[in-house]
């Protein structure tokens, strides 16, 4: 099942979450590839957390409100990945976030607009909109789409169970 929520988190916690990481200071990290090394594609990433790492990013605490709101009981993975702006749109090749031995869901926060989208195996398609989530059982296949009318596409993906 795939639940999609518009305006997931009020403006007065977004707002700064999105002025941060958009800014100019918001450390972002090179990673060649996306479904896994060495794809032909590439992306930037910021791991906020990540087991069995633990907590990973200084970040990681502007998060909280999220992960209440999605009633994590154990976090798996918390990542935002940055996309450069294409010419023609790239799916970025359908994937599972984990295996069926973690039992977990994913989370999908939007942090801007853009002409991207996430696509699902089945067909159903979500809109990158600024504070929209989307969340579905991790064994789902799903596939970013680049954007073609902003520099960037950012979001955050959730692992929880």
């Amino acid at each position: 099942m795939i639940e999609k929520f518009d305006n997931f988190l009020p403006e007065k916690v977004f707002d700064p979450m999105q002025i941060t990481m958009l800014g100019p200071g918001f450390p972002w990290f090179y990673n060649d590839g996306i479904n896994h090394k060495g794809d032909n594609l590439f992306q930037f990433v910021h791991v906020f957390y990540s087991l069995p790492e633990n907590i990973i990013s200084p970040y990681h605490k502007e998060l909280r409100t999220v992960y209440d709101a999605l009633g994590i009981k154990k976090l798996i993975r918390a990542k935002a990945n940055l996309n450069v702006r294409t010419d023609t749109h790239h799916n970025t090749g359908f994937h599972i976030d984990f295996d069926k031995s973690w039992n977990c869901k994913t989370a999908i926060l939007y942090m801007n607009t853009n002409n991207g989208w996430t696509e699902f195996e089945n067909g159903d398609k979500v809109e990158s909109i600024e504070n929209r989530l989307v969340m579905f059982d991790s064994q789902i296949k799903h596939s970013g789409n680049t954007s073609t009318d902003q520099k960037i596409r950012v979001l955050i993906n959730f692992n929880y169970e």
